[in-house]
């Protein structure tokens, strides 16, 4: 029985050193996470997504890509923060406009996603269509619809036209810009 007893206590010490080490400090205090920091952690992370989201036709209406997708699942609603999201829109399986940022958030499983950071909308195809630039931009996908508050630059060609607000109807390709409008246009 003796020659046991020593291989019982290092088994023992090496799981209790194991377990000391995996176990976050909280856990060895006694102490269990709040219902807040239960909802603060990711549900989910995805690296290089690449999502299809399609009409009621069945036809490819947008894609959305991004190098990360952190998606979280509250009580009513989820978020997806998204790290260099892109969106590209398609009408008749054709792609008709491209954004970009640096970052961006989707809410309610992406019926709105807030864009921020260098945000640029093209339309396709490149070069010749129209250039939006802006810091912030918050688009329905599934309505082919943005707006923002903040200054946008309009660009097409050697034509400029730089204001505050904007609404883009997308499928209509139709821009307003809400106030401050200033235009410089190059005639032939």
């Amino acid at each position: 029985m003796r020659t046991w007893l020593p291989l019982v206590i290092v088994v023992a010490l090496i799981s209790l050193g194991l377990w000391f080490a995996e176990s976050p400090p909280e856990e060895l205090l006694g102490k269990r996470p709040t219902p807040q920091q239960h909802t603060q952690a990711a549900d989910l992370v995805i690296r290089d997504a690449r999502t299809r989201h399609f009409n009621q036709e069945g036809t490819l209406a947008y894609r959305v890509d991004a190098e990360r997708i952190t998606y979280f699942q509250f009580a009513r609603r989820d978020r997806a923060d998204l790290t260099e999201p892109r969106i590209l829109f398609y009408q008749d399986k054709q792609p008709t406009w491209h954004t970009e940022s640096k970052t961006g958030v989707a809410h309610n499983n992406g019926q709105r996603v807030v864009l921020r950071g260098d945000v640029k909308i093209d339309e396709l195809p490149k070069p010749g269509g129209v250039q939006l630039r802006t810091q912030s931009i918050t688009i329905e996908p599934r309505k082919e619809y943005a707006e923002t508050d903040k200054v946008v630059t309009i660009t097409s060609g050697p034509n400029r036209t730089q204001g505050k607000g904007l609404r883009a109807y997308l499928n209509e390709d139709r821009v307003e810009i809400l106030s401050e409008v200033e235009s410089i246009y190059e005639t032939k």
